[in-house]
């Protein structure tokens, strides 16, 4: 069978560190994905030797041993595994990209069997403005259980928790996410204006592996606001005289400060409606803003002040 250079296949040197190796397989795999490069009829067996090398050179085992038979292995050479090899490697290996060649089976053993290979990666983005606890998952790898079907590059997923005013306004966020075996990378992403919680933006090829970032919007809470379905409730502190005489105030909302009148006799409690400030119905639309009343009852009297409640008080008010 004929020799397989991997180092040649990523356009890295014997000498290239893990980063250098992940980095090279990622902008490969990228560029040969099948599902992005349909143009080229031999992308998809370019991509599957892309990770055929990157499987070995990627795993400090398997990079030991195919090092391990020195100078006799250069581009074009026909190769015999030595005694002893065949099957080394044991079993199934973490991936299957439709088949792996000859090559690979000589030294590390079959990799064929068909099954589904789940890949999960438990953690928590790193920190980062408006960023919460998420996690990183990965699809599976194959569809179907029929055995090994064409690859592709499975996403990594986590949770951007976004301020009401972003929703509500829209713009960009700037974050910084921990990326597995990359460190930290930083992301500049725009929220589009009235986006539904769930909703999922995608910056392509900027996940593990090369394939692409899935940020979940999750709605941040805030103590100032309460949210009850797509409504937004805000308190609105106000004094006796303005509950009693009514009066125009003002309302900090998500999306910026409001005008508000106070009918005359309004209670505690009672809640005034502002129609579409609120948050993006599933079924289209936007909810409202509801301004609570709280009537706010002074702890300390000026002697004006008590005078005057003194002479309400002999109303009976």
């Amino acid at each position: 069978m004929r020799f397989r250079d991997y180092y040649e296949i990523l356009g890295v040197s014997r000498s290239a560190s893990a980063e250098e190796i992940r980095r090279s397989y990622r902008q490969l795999a990228r560029k040969y994905h099948p599902d992005t490069n349909k143009t080229d009829s031999n992308a998809e067996d370019k991509f599957k030797e892309i990770n055929e090398a990157y499987e070995v050179l990627k795993d400090p085992d398997k990079r030991k041993q195919y090092d391990a038979l020195g100078a006799n292995w250069k581009s074009g050479q026909d190769f015999r595994p030595p005694p002893g090899w065949d099957g080394q490697a044991g079993g199934r290996t973490g991936f299957d990209f439709g088949g792996f060649s000859d090559f690979f089976e000589a030294l590390f053993g079959s990799g064929r069997g068909g099954a589904r290979v789940n890949m999960h990666s438990g953690g928590h983005p790193g920190a980062g403005q408006g960023m919460g606890g998420g996690q990183y998952g990965f699809d599976d790898l194959f569809q179907g259980g029929r055995g090994p079907q064409t690859a592709r590059i499975p996403n990594t997923e986590a949770i951007l928790d976004v301020s009401l005013s972003d929703v509500l306004k829209g713009g960009k966020v700037s974050v910084t996410l921990n990326m597995p075996g990359r460190g930290p990378r930083s992301y500049d992403i725009s929220i589009p204006k009235g986006i539904a919680e769930g909703k999922k933006i995608r910056l392509a090829g900027e996940g593990d592996g090369g394939g692409d970032l899935l940020i979940k919007v999750r709605y941040a809470r805030d103590q100032r606001w309460k949210i009850d379905g797509s409504d937004i409730i805000v308190d609105a502190s106000i004094s006796a005289s303005q509950a009693a005489l009514g009066d125009k105030v003002s309302v900090e909302a998500p999306d910026g400060k409001l005008s508000l009148t106070v009918p005359a006799g309004s209670k505690s409690g009672r809640r005034l409606r502002v129609k579409g400030h609120g948050l993006p119905k599933a079924d289209g639309g936007q909810g409202d803003l509801l301004v609570q009343i709280m009537i706010a009852v002074p702890t300390e009297l000026t002697d004006r002040q008590r005078e005057l409640f003194e002479e309400l008080k002999s109303t009976g008010a």
